[in-house]
């Protein structure tokens, strides 16, 4: 979902994907703040993004009351005892784990909050914090400790492969360790964020239209099991089809600024391309956070985004005549945690007994790659 003034208008693009939904509706919001073209907003990005965030928010809570009426025939759940229980009931809500590509994917729950002594008081979880990383590392385990949370959603699995033991010789197991210790819970949900609609590989789509038209939005790999309502027609990867051709100079800047004012990209271009000053106008990009390689490798888009892409197969999209744009792997994720996931996570648990609860987004997660200029060293 992207948002961009029309008149006194808000303009809201379908949070599920557009071939499959209505025409796009129009809230009348009065006389807020002008969204700025999120490629020219230069030192203002950050002011911008706040006010996305805070207009997503608004937005997200009117949709959570129209899935509320349109279900109040239903038994409602029960509610949840813990603060772990509703942020994994919110989660499941978001981001259906039946969305997860189990085949290899490790998402869920993957470290429940350590019980308390019979002893001990029962300790009171109402006013408590959620941190939001995209990775986990002794950074943001110092970051979760010093902020007091209680839990962390960890975009990426913090266990992969099953264990044979859990010791302080492995890093993550150290850290896994450290936070059962002190009672924290890690929700993991990668894959299903992927594939959700309105997840991540949306969240990207809808930078690149900078709240344009586009013709036709799809589904690359769709998933062809049974899904929850609402996801029905979802999968992995994102090819959009642009109402207006752009040139790829425009579609960089529109990346570089929706991802957080990202300022070094790495691009692949065909043969027949000799820069980036001759390249052809853009009207079909597909686009897969993270690693893309597989999930794009049979898409006929102009251009490929996505986090990284091995050496063979970037060099095989070139010789088809493609371009492949890739930020680093985390780089094309981290940003939707701030402007996409608080805000709805935020509504989802103001109706619970824990709504009083602070989300926030570390400070401390950053990819682990930098570059570097070699003439610039001693």
């Amino acid at each position: 979902m992207f948002f961009y003034r029309q008149s006194h208008n808000l303009k809201i693009l379908p949070k599920h994907i557009s071939l499959y939904c209505p025409p796009t509706p129009t809230y009348k919001i009065g006389r807020a703040k002008l969204i700025s073209n999120i490629a020219n907003i230069g030192g203002r990005h950050s002011l911008v993004l706040r006010d996305q965030t805070r207009g997503f928010k608004a937005h997200y809570m009117f949709k959570q009351q129209e899935r509320s009426f349109s279900t109040s025939g239903v038994m409602a759940a029960p509610p949840a005892a813990s603060l772990t229980d509703a942020v994994v009931a919110a989660m499941k809500t978001l981001f259906p784990e039946e969305l997860a590509d189990s085949a290899w994917d490790n998402t869920g729950l993957l470290l429940g909050q350590a019980p308390l002594p019979p002893s001990q008081k029962t300790e009171k979880e109402v006013g408590s914090t959620v941190l939001l990383t995209n990775d986990l590392t002794s950074a943001v385990v110092d970051e979760a400790l010093q902020e007091r949370a209680k839990m962390i959603v960890c975009y990426h699995p913090v266990i992969f492969r099953p264990l044979k033991s859990l010791t302080t010789k492995d890093p993550m197991q150290t850290l896994l360790l450290r936070l059962a210790a002190e009672r924290i819970s890690v929700y993991c949900p990668h894959t299903a964020m992927d594939a959700a609609s309105g997840g991540l590989n949306d969240w990207l789509c809808d930078i690149l239209l900078d709240g344009e038209h586009q013709v036709k939005r799809t589904v690359v790999q769709p998933i062809s099991r049974p899904l929850p309502e609402g996801h029905e027609y979802t999968g992995y990867g994102r090819t959009v089809e642009l109402g207006r051709p752009v040139t790829l100079q425009t579609l960089l800047k529109r990346l570089s600024a929706g991802i957080g004012d990202q300022r070094y990209m790495m691009i692949a271009l065909p043969p027949t391309l000799k820069g980036l000053t001759n390249t052809q106008e853009i009207s079909k990009v597909a686009v897969c956070a993270g690693s893309g390689a597989d999930v794009l490798k049979n898409t006929d888009a102009q251009v490929l985004v996505t986090g990284e892409m091995a050496h063979h197969y970037a060099l095989r999209h070139t010789q088809l005549g493609q371009i492949v744009v890739t930020v680093f792997h985390s780089n094309s994720e981290r940003k939707y945690l701030e402007t996409r996931l608080k805000p709805m996570l935020e509504v989802e648990l103001e109706t619970t007994a824990f709504g009083d609860t602070r989300v926030i987004v570390s400070k401390a997660d950053r990819d682990p790659y930098e570059v570097i200029d070699v003439r610039d060293l001693a």
